[in-house]
């Protein structure tokens, strides 16, 4: 008992250190302005969204996601894409950062979960079709209420 308090406790304290190693960056423009407490707010906000909407993978990587787009100048032409985006956890995520940088965020997803295996396939034996399915509507009511819905389009169809 004791044990699993601590390690949730050393968990939680180890937040606010990932935010400001990851986003510890002299590489962010400064056209954007992030200043030290824009900085804990947003990876405050990408931790709470990932233990908001489930997604498969971490606040860490999305920070590092974040950094790359902050890092990226204004002035450069361009969009942030998602191929593939489950209940839309990343997306929330990454459409907090969009708005930061004045850029859209375009989510493509079949809203349908995954397709069958195709033959060959190593990674098929792991889910079963329809796997990570979020409908559109949930992913949009996921972002209108934890990102910046303001600042994504919707791309719905498969892809290669």
């Amino acid at each position: 008992m004791a044990l699993s308090v601590l390690k949730k406790i050393l968990f939680y304290c180890n937040v606010p250190v990932a935010i400001l190693a990851i986003l510890d960056s002299a590489k962010i423009h400064e056209a954007y302005r992030v200043t030290f407490f824009k900085k804990l707010t947003l990876g405050f906000r990408m931790f709470m969204n990932n233990a908001r909407i489930p997604t498969a993978t971490s606040f860490k990587l999305h920070l590092a996601m974040a950094l790359k787009i902050l890092e990226t100048p204004p002035d450069e032409q361009g969009d942030v894409i998602e191929c593939g985006t489950w209940k839309g956890g990343c997306a929330a995520n990454l459409s907090l950062v969009c708005r930061m940088v004045g850029r859209t965020l375009i989510v493509y997803d079949s809203f349908a979960g995954l397709p069958e295996g195709s033959p060959g396939d190593r990674e098929a034996m792991h889910y079963e079709k329809g796997a990570y399915r979020g409908t559109l509507k949930e992913v949009k009511s996921n972002i209108a209420r934890y990102g910046a819905i303001e600042h994504c389009k919707f791309v719905e169809g498969w892809f290669e």
